[in-house]
Parts: structure tokens; sequence; C-alpha cells
């Protein structure tokens, strides 16, 4: 979720002395990205609860959270690299694996960069879009391999298409409602609600061009997704509130909501990578398409609707 040391900037509090090397002792509370008061549960990271011992473990072995990214990444790269080539039953169990390793690899990275202090926004790139490209390489090898078994190319185009649209405005959806609560919660993110600033602070040469990089790369593939969600949540608002009544409670309490944010939390990567672990185990990973495209863009409009009705009634 962190990655790339560049710069000395941190986030949160102090947990290490970068003087002396010494350690406090392990703080279970610092991996969390909420404090305790303002902390919901979150579905996509069930698939993987025990995650926080992983980052206990590679807390232990002085493990940097940029080489947990790394390995995330490289879960996810391989995982793909079986998928399109014509895998085995064994080789779809394996692919699973990887998945499921790049998922709670991902979840760790950010925790172990909280529990460190060693977070910053050059990291807080790197992982959306190390994200990006394991899910994009993942639907791509899925859409090489049922092709390649007869399936129709131009049909499974579009399937593939439609779930890569889907799987990222679904969880722009999440992050976009998890970040104005984190905001209103007073908890310290590296993400910010609008990404399109490119100001950073970094000190010196290399680590601003690797930020202006990571930025611009970001702004490209992500910034009309976050443009689109922001759209989609003004309409939601505007349909909710009375005509020319502008109730700034019922914006708190948009944003604040716990029960739509633990269902918001079912749309995030964590989800999508246990739908394609599911679908690996039964042998047919073109499933992932129409669960991703169909079942969870119903689930996602249901949100919406059930959002919509719901303050319509408090309004």
């Amino acid at each position: 979720m962190n990655t790339m040391p560049a710069t000395g900037e941190t986030i949160g509090s102090p947990r290490t002395l970068a003087t002396s090397g010494a350690r406090v002792p392990f703080d279970y509370e610092a991996i969390y990205k909420l404090p305790k008061s303002a902390r919901y549960f979150n579905v996509s990271v069930l698939w993987i609860a025990y995650y926080p011992h992983l980052v206990r473990l590679l807390y232990a072995l002085r493990i940097r959270h940029e080489v947990v990214t790394l390995l995330s990444l490289a879960f996810g790269l391989t995982a793909a690299g079986i998928l399109g080539s014509h895998p085995s039953a064994a080789s779809l169990v394996l692919a699973a694996i990887l998945v499921h390793l790049k998922d709670v690899f991902d979840a760790s990275d950010g925790s172990l960069a909280r529990l460190t202090n060693t977070g910053h926004r050059i990291g807080r790139f790197l992982d959306t879009i190390g994200d990006g490209i394991v899910f994009t390489a993942l639907i791509a090898a899925i859409a090489w391999n049922t092709i390649e078994t007869g399936a129709s190319a131009s049909t499974t185009l579009v399937w593939a298409g439609a779930t890569w649209l889907s799987l990222f405005l679904q969880c722009s959806y999440f992050n976009f409602y998890h970040l104005h609560y984190t905001s209103v919660s007073g908890a310290v993110s590296a993400s910010r609600l609008d990404e399109r600033d490119a100001s950073n602070g970094h000190s010196t040469l290399p680590a601003r061009t690797l930020y202006g990089l990571l930025h611009a790369v970001y702004v490209l593939w992500f910034a009309w997704q976050d443009s689109l969600i922001r759209q989609l949540d003004r309409l939601s608002l505007d349909t909710v509130r009375k005509r020319d009544h502008h109730d700034e409670s019922l914006a708190d309490h948009w944003y604040k909501s716990r029960g739509f944010l633990i269902a918001n939390s079912a749309l995030c990567y964590g989800t999508h990578a246990f739908i394609l672990i599911l679908c690996l185990l039964a042998g047919h990973p073109n499933w992932f398409f129409p669960a991703v495209a169909v079942g969870m863009n119903l689930y996602f409009a249901a949100i919406i609707a059930a959002r919509t009705v719901y303050f319509r009634g408090v309004a």
C-alpha cells in the first residue's frame, strides 16, 4: 500500500527511532487506518482476516513495506502469467493461492508503513498503480485464455472491457466514501479526495521526478474515474436534498453513515480478488467476468438506490 522511500516525509505517529535504529514494541492498534472509535467493519478484508499477524511477522523480521508492496505486485503478475498460459487444474489452484497472497500482502504493506511511520505519497501512488496493473493483467490473461479455448474473441473482449471498467469504478466508489469518512474522523492518510494536485513537498530531485511520473500516470489512469464518482455522488445527494435547500447536517450524515460504509467496502479490490479465487478453484476463470460486470454491478446499483431511498427519509 505504500512503497519507495525516496523522501524523508512520513505519515502518522513515530514508531521508530531513526537515529538509533531502536524500535518500540509492536503496537497492534497502529496498523489500522482509523482510530478505534471511528473504525467500521471492512468486508473486503474478511477473506484475509489474519493479515495483522502477517504484519506482526514482517515487523519482527524488519522487512520494509516497500518490499511487501513489490511482493504483492509479483504475486499478482505471476498469477496472471499462469492464467495466460493454458493452465491445468493444478495451475489454477496455484494461481488462486498467488492471488490470495497478492491480496494479503497488499493489505499488509500500508499497515506496516503506518506501524513504522515510513509511509509517503510516492508509495500511495505506486500502490494504486500496482493494483491497477495487476488486475488489468489478470483480466487480460483470463480473456486470452478464454479466446484460446475457442470462445468468440469479440464477445470475450466486450466482457473483459466491461469487467475492467466495472471493477475500477466499483473500487473508486468505495474509496471516495472511505476518504470522506477518514477526513471527518480526523485520521491521517496518504490519499487525497482530489489527487489532481501535484504538490508533494519532496526535497530531492530523484524523489520529485519519481513522484511527478507516478502522479502523471495516476491522473491519466484514475483521475477520470474519481471525477465520475464525484459527479455521481453530487447527483445522488442533490436528489435527496429538498429543492433549493442545502442542509449541511444531511451532507455530514451522508458521509458518516457506517452502515453504508460497510456495504461500500464489499466493492473494494479484496472482494474482487476473493471472487476471482473462487472462480479459479472452480476451474472457470472466465466466470469472473459476469460475476463482476453483472453481479457486482447489481450490488453497486443497489447500494446507490438504497442510499438515496434511506436519506430521502431523513432529509
